[in-house]
């Protein structure tokens, strides 16, 4: 016992320092006293509801995230164990991700930094706010960091087995978060050839897996709402935010989120001509308001790179505690200048490492990738906060880590704090 503790001794520090950090948290702003329920976490409620009471798949959010969220249903759960679960889930993913964080920087730091290194993403203020509300980020985060540990390994030992399971995670993850689809399908591409030649291999039934899974998830759509898709909400997103925001610079009015005529329209279409119709207003756009198309994204993305947690704001007193509204707007304001740091630091190292990875370290380059990707695909969307951005974060914790290692002068540095 005495071994197992000294072996694992900084996975449990990090769970340790991460429960420290939930409950210090929950007690500054009683998140676990909050009631308020956004239409995003209602959306994911309906999805597992959907999939394990009717056996049916929902018009927006796909079937691997209904999976996760709604097996309580199979115990006989009400609703409100739907969020509890949900909560156990998201804390799951969030030491997780931290853990997993460690076992890829111990490949070139010693314990003790890899630890320091590893602590940083259980301090994004954002990330621990979002483990008590119904949604997808903390898991999509844990699996996309599990597939480039994965990667990593195939890499370091050349086993086929590891890429499968790479593969396969990342692919399933748009089963999570539909606009990860891109991603999943460069990644695939990549190493096609790797694929093909391994095709009989016995590990290839975990990307056979999730090829079944996304099949079974394009079709049922195509059978219960008329097209072939992961999900509708690409359509929905573009239609009723970038494309919204560009009409607005258009007509010089002010754009907003919650009072948008385009959006009630869209909404009050059925799901085929929700897609047909998002999809013809970006062409229309692109022909003849491109100028302020482009206006509207890149004001997208500097509002989701400078934003604080959304969540924070909608934060009520319910014990009436003095100091709660100067703890709720420090926290706020911790979270906005995380996700401006995080997210210019994530630029400057994905750029850095989109080079030189493609040349010499091809598993920095996915890294990388996937950074720049969630980044300029936050273009499409706004009114969010730092929810888009911060899925990057353990990603930029990880690319400034591998940085820092490969300068000499603070490589002299870290090797003195590991004596």
């Amino acid at each position: 016992m005495k071994s197992f503790l000294l072996k694992y001794k900084y996975h449990f520090l990090i769970i340790f320092v991460g429960l420290c950090c939930l409950e210090v948290l929950n007690f500054l702003l009683q998140l676990d006293k909050q009631m308020l329920i956004y239409p995003d976490c209602s959306n994911y409620l309906e999805s597992a509801k959907k999939m394990y009471l009717k056996f049916t798949g929902h018009y927006y959010r796909p079937m691997l995230m209904a999976f996760i969220t709604g097996i309580p249903y199979l115990f006989g759960s009400s609703d409100a164990g739907i969020f509890e679960w949900s909560f156990v889930v998201n804390v799951f993913c969030w030491f997780g991700t931290s853990i997993i964080l460690f076992e890829i920087l111990k490949s070139f730091f010693k314990e003790k930094v890899a630890f320091w290194f590893a602590m940083l993403p259980l301090f994004i203020l954002g990330n621990i706010i979002l483990n008590y509300h119904l949604l997808t980020e903390n898991i999509f985060v844990f699996f996309t960091i599990l597939a480039f540990y994965l990667l990593f390994q195939y890499y370091k030992t050349g086993k086929f087995w590891y890429l499968s399971l790479s593969l396969s995670l990342a692919l399933s993850s748009m089963l999570i978060k539909p606009g990860a689809k891109f991603f999943g399908i460069v990644m695939l591409l990549f190493f096609i050839k790797e694929i093909l030649k391994n095709y009989k291999h016995k590990s290839m039934i975990f990307l056979y897996g999730s090829f079944l899974m996304i099949v079974i998830q394009v079709v049922g759509m195509k059978v219960q709402y008329g097209d072939f898709t992961i999900s509708y909400i690409d359509g929905v997103t573009y239609h009723n935010y970038i494309c919204s925001k560009a009409e607005c610079y258009k007509n010089g009015k002010e754009y907003e989120q919650i009072n948008n005529p385009r959006a009630e329209y869209l909404f009050g279409l059925d799901f085929t001509d929700q897609k047909k119709v998002a999809l013809e207003d970006l062409k229309q756009q692109i022909k003849t308001n491109f100028s302020n198309l482009v206006k509207a994204y890149f004001s997208d993305v500097i509002e989701n790179s400078k934003t604080g947690n959304a969540c924070v704001e909608d934060l009520k007193n319910y014990e009436n505690n003095h100091y709660f509204s100067f703890w709720k707007s420090f926290v706020f304001d911790i979270s906005k200048w995380q996700n401006r740091l995080f997210t210019l630091l994530g630029l400057v190292l994905s750029v850095f490492f989109l080079f030189k990875g493609f040349i010499k370290e091809k598993a920095y380059f996915f890294v990388a990738f996937f950074v720049a990707y969630i980044i300029i695909l936050s273009g499409i969307s706004c009114g969010q906060g730092d929810r888009f951005h911060l899925v990057t974060f353990p990603f930029v914790i990880l690319l400034l880590a591998k940085f820092l290692s490969e300068k000499k002068r603070l490589k002299s540095f870290f090797e003195a704090l590991q004596k």
